[in-house]
């Protein structure tokens, strides 16, 4: 009979299976990534520190149509401009949905960003069966909480 193993891993004897060697116990690990905080961007220079402009913000934004609602992708203090991805009402649940497929990302000038909305985030499975028949795509949607201004587009 062999003893209970009680010091480190060793590597077992060549033929053995190596049954009975305990693994030691691992330092659990975790990773982390510091990511400098966003530098404040604000609408227009004379705006207050609480109208900062972020990605992830649903923002009202002129645009050759008039006004457009969007999300932030990105904001580029260094030329005044953020990249805003256009939204659409969904008709059946009034939902905002990103119209990826019939507009694309829009460079928008800074002053050009006429409100930031209240607006809660989600995710939902996708409902095209189609291109999702097993149900593992999400997309995101927003639900508006702010009174839109007069004018905004909401359609595609």
């Amino acid at each position: 009979m062999s003893a209970v193993f009680t010091g480190a891993r060793t590597a077992a004897r060549p033929g053995t299976s190596g049954r009975g060697l305990a693994s030691p116990a691992r330092p659990a690990r975790f990773s982390r990534t510091a990511r400098p905080a966003p530098s404040p961007t604000h609408a227009s220079p004379g705006e207050e520190a609480n109208d900062v402009i972020v990605e992830w913000d649903v923002v009202v934004f002129r645009d050759g149509d008039g006004l457009s609602v969007g999300k932030v992708e990105s904001v580029r203090a260094s030329d005044g401009t953020c990249v805003c991805q256009p939204l659409f009402q969904e008709e059946e649940t009034g939902v905002w949905l990103e119209a990826t497929y019939t507009r694309g990302p829009e460079t928008v000038p800074l002053g050009d960003v006429t409100a930031i909305l209240d607006a809660d985030f989600a995710q939902r499975m996708a409902p095209d069966r189609v291109s999702n028949p097993h149900g593992e795509h999400a997309e995101d949607f927003w639900e508006i909480l702010a009174e839109l201004p007069d004018g905004v587009r909401r359609g595609e």
